[in-house]
């Protein structure tokens, strides 16, 4: 049997600076950051081995590093961030990155626009 498993952070709140405009780049918005990882987990599970599982700090700080730099679109920011955390975790196997600009510009009341990228 195979165990395998996944993190996941939920809703990680920040201030960024994402946008098409030049304005929402300047003034930024409030943003959540859900993400999971897939990874075989079966050492962290029988071993009790910090070194064998995916430290949800770790991924928390590639989140705040990455939603620091300011990207025009939402699909850079997914990518950035998968791209970061498949790097610094190369056993992840998959997992999902949703990113959501909670008030975005428009002339609609809605609780946000997101982004999801699944691997």
């Amino acid at each position: 049997m195979k165990f395998n498993g996944t993190i996941t952070l939920d809703r990680i709140k920040c201030h960024a600076h994402h946008g098409a405009t030049e304005q929402e780049r300047n003034v930024g918005n409030d943003y959540e950051v859900s993400m999971t990882v897939d990874f075989p987990m079966e050492e962290a599970m029988k071993e009790d081995n910090l070194d064998a599982t995916i430290n949800y700090a770790h991924l928390a700080a590639i989140v705040k590093a990455e939603m620091a730099t300011p990207s025009k679109l939402l699909e850079n920011v997914v990518y950035r961030l998968y791209c970061a955390v498949t790097t610094r975790y190369p056993t992840v196997t998959g997992g999902k990155i949703t990113v959501t600009k909670l008030t975005p510009p428009m002339r609609v009341s809605l609780a946000g626009a997101s982004v999801t990228f699944c691997w």
